[in-house]
C-alpha cells in the first residue's frame, strides 16, 4: 500500500530554532514553540540532475545526491524542497527524477541513497508537495558513483500509465498503472548484475529514452532505447514493438565506454555521451556520437579531448542539429561546455568567454578574483521553451545562462546562479559563540563560513583554518580527486562534492 509523505518543515542542510512571533510577556516563564528556517547557503552540494517539464514553461525539477529533490516555482522565482519533511534518510538521494510529460501536475521519483537503503519510487499528484509511495526490489544508488547518468527513469510521452526504470543491478524495471506497481522486464537480455559485494557498484542501465516522432495519443510508444553503463559489447538496446522484444544496436562506442545520456531530436537522431569510468570521478575518456534511429547508423561527433569524459547533453528541438554537451573530469585545462549548430561537425567551447557573476552566492569565488567555469558537470538542460536559455550544475552550485546563442556569434555567454532555494550542504560542525558572529558553520566540501547575520547568503567562506583540503586548492592543481565523495562522520553516507 502506498502511503502519503506530506512536506511540512523546510531545512535540511542548517536550520537553527527562533522564537514564535509575538513577544512573550516577561512574567511569561512557558516554553514557546520553536520555528525553524535555513540559514541561507545558497546550494552547496551535487545536482546530478535537472529536467524541465515540456508540457509548462517554467517548471522544473533538479535531484541531489544527498538534499532531496526541488521543484522551481517561477510564480515566487524560488527552488522549493520537496523531501526536507521525510523521516527516511533514503529519501535524500534521488537516482533519477521524471516529469510528466502530459500532466504538468506530476512527478515521478527514485530514491535510494545506496545500495543498503530499501529502494522506494515516489509519484506526486501535486507537483512534489505529498507522494504516494511504493517500496521496490530494486535498489538505488543516489549517492554512489554513477548519480549522474540518467534519466533511468522515463514515462512514456503517449501513454503515461507506463514508466520504465534502468536499474543499476535488477535490469529494466517497467510500470503500467502509473508507478503504483513494478515489475521487471524479462524479455530484455540483460538481466542485472546483481547487488556488489565489494565498495564498487554497477552502472546498470543508465537511461531511457522514447522515439518522439511517433505521437499516437493513448498507444504506448513503439520504438524506446536503453543504454549501458557497465562494460559491454552494445552501448545501447532497442525495441520497437512497444517493449515487447529487444534487440542491440550493432556498431558504436567501444566496449570499455559506458553510456551516460541521450536525447533524440524530432528527426530521430539520438545523440549520447560516453564516459571510461562511471564518474563522477576517475573518468578517464568519453565521446560524443550521433545515431541515426532509422538507419541504425553511428557517425563519432566528439569535440576535442585532452582529457577526462562528456556526459551532460541538452538538444534544441527547435532547431536541427544544435546541442550543448558537458565534459566531465576534464581537469586541464578545466570542465567546459561545447556547443555545436551543424549535427557536431564544428564545435565551439563556452568556457573561454564566458562571464560568470556570483554576487549573489560570492563563496564560489572560493578565494579566487573569480569563480571557475565548473567541475563534475552531469546535469545539463536546456529549457524546452527557451532555445537561449541553458543550466548546468557543478560540484556546488547550478549555473543559469538567458544568451546561449551568444556564442554562435563568438560573443560571450553571461552565467549567474540558479539556487535560491537550495541548500544541501552537509553540516560538520556549528557553534553560536557569546561574542562575534552569530554563528560559525563547518561544512564537507566548502569549508564554513562566519554568519554575522542569518538572512542572507555570507560574502565568503571562512579559509583559515581549513576543516579539509578547500576546494580552491583543488581547482588550482586541476587534478581529480582520487578518494572521491567523502563520508559524513554524523550520517554514515557518502556526501556530495567536488
Amino acid at each position: 500500500m502506498a502511503d502519503p509523505t506530506r512536506r511540512a518543515l523546510a531545512g535540511w542542510s542548517l536550520a537553527l530554532t527562533a522564537a514564535a512571533s509575538g513577544a512573550a510577556r516577561a512574567s511569561d516563564t512557558r516554553p514557546q514553540p520553536y520555528v525553524w528556517r535555513n540559514v541561507k547557503v545558497g546550494a552547496g552540494g551535487f545536482i546530478p540532475g535537472i529536467v524541465f517539464s515540456r508540457v509548462e514553461r517554467g517548471l522544473a525539477y533538479a535531484r541531489s545526491d544527498m538534499g532531496g529533490a526541488y521543484r522551481f516555482d517561477a510564480a515566487t522565482g524560488r527552488w522549493e524542497p520537496l523531501m526536507d519533511d521525510s523521516p527516511r534518510s533514503g529519501d535524500f538521494g534521488v537516482e533519477s527524477i521524471a516529469a510528466d510529460p502530459l500532466d504538468s501536475n506530476v512527478v515521478h521519483a527514485a530514491v535510494g541513497v545506496s545500495r543498503n537503503d530499501p529502494g522506494a519510487m515516489l509519484r506526486s499528484n501535486d507537483r512534489g508537495r505529498t507522494w504516494s509511495r511504493v517500496e521496490v526490489p530494486f535498489r538505488m544508488g543516489g549517492n554512489e558513483d554513477g548519480r549522474g547518468l540518467g534519466e533511468r527513469l522515463a514515462i512514456d510521452p503517449n501513454d503515461n500509465r507506463i514508466l520504465y526504470f534502468g536499474s543499476r543491478h535488477d535490469g529494466l524495471q517497467r510500470s503500467t498503472d502509473g508507478g503504483a506497481s513494478w515489475r521487471k522486464v524479462d524479455s530484455f537480455p540483460l538481466p542485472g548484475l546483481g547487488l556488489p559485494t565489494g565498495r564498487e557498484t554497477h552502472g546498470g542501465l543508465s537511461f531511457v529514452v522514447f522515439d518522439p516522432r511517433q505521437d499516437v495519443p493513448g498507444r504506448p510508444t513503439r520504438t524506446i532505447l536503453v543504454a549501458v553503463a557497465d562494460p559491454h559489447d552494445h552501448a545501447l538496446y532497442r525495441s520497437d514493438d512497444a517493449g515487447r522484444s529487444w534487440r542491440a544496436v550493432p556498431g558504436g562506442p567501444r566496449p570499455e565506454l559506458s553510456a551516460a545520456k541521450a536525447e533524440v531530436d524530432a528527426r530521430g537522431v539520438l545523440y549520447l555521451t560516453c564516459t571510461l569510468g562511471i564518474g563522477p570521478n576517475g573518468v578517464t575518456d568519453g565521446a560524443v556520437f550521433r545515431l541515426d534511429l532509422d538507419t541504425d547508423s553511428w557517425t563519432d561527433i566528439t569535440p576535442p579531448r585532452p582529457s577526462g569524459g562528456f556526459m551532460g547533453v541538452a538538444v534544441d528541438h527547435r532547431q536541427p542539429g544544435t546541442l550543448t554537451v558537458s565534459t566531465l573530469n576534464r581537469w586541464r585545462p578545466g570542465d567546459t561546455l561545447w556547443r555545436t549548430t551543424d549535427d557536431g561537425r564544428t564545435w565551439t567551447s563556452l568556457r573561454e568567454q564566458a562571464e560568470t557573476d556570483v554576487s549573489a552566492t560570492p563563496y564560489l569565488n572560493w578565494g579566487n578574483d573569480k569563480p571557475d567555469f565548473g567541475w563534475w558537470m552531469a546535469a545539463l538542460a536546456l529549457d524546452p521553451f527557451d532555445s537561449d536559455r541553458l543550466v548546468y550544475a557543478t560540484g556546488a552550485t547550478i549555473y543559469e545562462t538567458r544568451d546561449l546563442s551568444a556564442a554562435d556569434r563568438d560573443a560571450p555567454t553571461h552565467w549567474t546562479p540558479w539556487v535560491e532555494g537550495i541548500e544541501q550542504t552537509a553540516v560538520i560542525t556549528l557553534v553560536s559563540p557569546p561574542v562575534g558572529p552569530r554563528l560559525l558553520t563547518g561544512f564537507g566540501d566548502i569549508s564554513g563560513f562566519a554568519h554575522e547575520d542569518l538572512d542572507p547568503i555570507p560574502r565568503s567562506a571562512v579559509h583559515h583554518p581549513r576543516l579539509r583540503q578547500h576546494q580552491s586548492d583543488r581547482l588550482r592543481r586541476r587534478r581529480p580527486n582520487r578518494r572521491g565523495p567523502q563520508r559524513n562522520p554524523a550520517r554514515g553516507r557518502r556526501v556530495g562534492g567536488p
